[in-house]
């Protein structure tokens, strides 16, 4: 494995303080930055505006990308695409891209396999690898954009891997596509979803200027929430949502609660009216998500019938609520399918 410094790691203002220590001018690391940032080049070599003992200084000083594509799945149906990537081949994660009328949305991973397990989701059943660089976290996206040939407009960090684990490098990525002078994306088109842990999420509302939070909740009691995502039990159900009521007050922005509806498990009326009490008085969306089946996982889905029960619910108790549509479904790139396989 190359131990050279991966050129994403480095913000602008460091990329032409190493320009300039090569005796270059300044605005040689502004053409770097458009090559990797906006005409999405995959190597060192294609940025055939720069000098060419300048790429052969680049090449041989700095890695550009550790990750590349190990298999590629398309959903005819919806335009939705799951990207295995992998170092020299060994698939490390996986990231998504979805298309919806308004542009596409990226959903990278922050982690190589997830520490979490919720028992609903296939992300954690590989067990918990390694933490992603923030040059990782980029590589997805910034292949994403090469190989789809398009800017996309939303981000979020909903991959395999609880973001909050990952707090500085999540951060890093964030800031590095939000930069104006990089991919100049805009805060509000990135969120970071987390099952809740409650002094990162508080952290975050002072960190996050403008990212949106979202919140995995899937349970309204400890208990229900205990057998789902067994981190509650260190994390239990009232500091999650303290914290999160928290991070509504100083931030100003609206929260989003997911929450998976599994047959006979959460998705009763008793089960509505918890949630509804529980929320009560944050500004917040509910983001009911029908379960995606994942082989030996022995859940069920929650009927239509039983849904749209449990959406009116919260509806009567003036809970803003949404239905996810479901997309990526039969190449298992769907919420709680990612599993790191070829």
């Amino acid at each position: 494995m190359s131990h050279k410094p991966h050129i994403l790691e480095f913000k602008p203002s460091e990329i032409e303080q190493v320009i300039k220590a090569q005796g270059y001018e300044p605005y040689r690391a502004k053409q770097i930055i458009a090559w990797i940032y906006v005409k999405f080049a995959s190597s060192f070599e294609e940025m055939t505006d720069l000098p060419k003992g300048l790429r052969a200084y680049l090449a041989e000083n700095f890695e550009f990308s550790r990750l590349s594509i190990v298999t590629l799945q398309e959903q005819e149906s919806d335009g939705s695409k799951r990207y295995l990537w992998g170092i020299h081949g060994d698939p490390l994660a996986e990231s998504v891209l979805l298309e919806y009328k308004y542009g596409s949305t990226a959903c990278l991973s922050t982690q190589a396999g997830c520490p979490v397990g919720c028992e609903f989701c296939a992300s954690g059943r590989l067990g918990f690898q390694r933490n992603l660089a923030k040059g990782e976290i980029l590589s997805q996206f910034l292949g994403m954009c090469g190989e789809s040939r398009k800017r996309i407009s939303r981000v979020v960090f909903m991959g395999t891997g609880e973001p909050f684990f990952n707090y500085e490098a999540v951060l890093g990525a964030i800031d590095m596509l939000t930069d104006p002078s990089t991919y100049d994306l805009s805060r509000r088109r990135v969120t970071v979803s987390t099952v809740g842990i409650p002094g990162a999420v508080r952290k975050f509302a002072e960190d996050s200027h403008g990212v949106r939070l979202a919140v995995s909740l899937h349970g309204s009691s400890d208990r229900v929430r205990n057998r789902l995502i067994p981190v509650n039990k260190v994390y239990p159900l009232d500091e999650v949502i303290a914290s999160a009521r928290y991070f509504a007050r100083v931030t100003g922005q609206r929260i989003t609660f997911e929450y998976i509806l599994l047959r006979g498990v959460n998705d009763s009326r008793e089960d509505a009216v918890k949630l509804a009490g529980l929320i009560s008085g944050i500004d917040c969306l509910v983001n009911l998500i029908p379960w995606n089946p994942v082989p030996g996982i022995g859940f069920e889905r929650s009927d239509p019938d039983v849904r749209n029960e449990f959406k009116n619910i919260l509806e009567r108790n003036r809970v803003k609520v949404t239905v996810r549509r479901r997309l990526g479904g039969n190449i298992e790139a769907a919420c709680g399918q990612l599993r790191r396989s070829t």
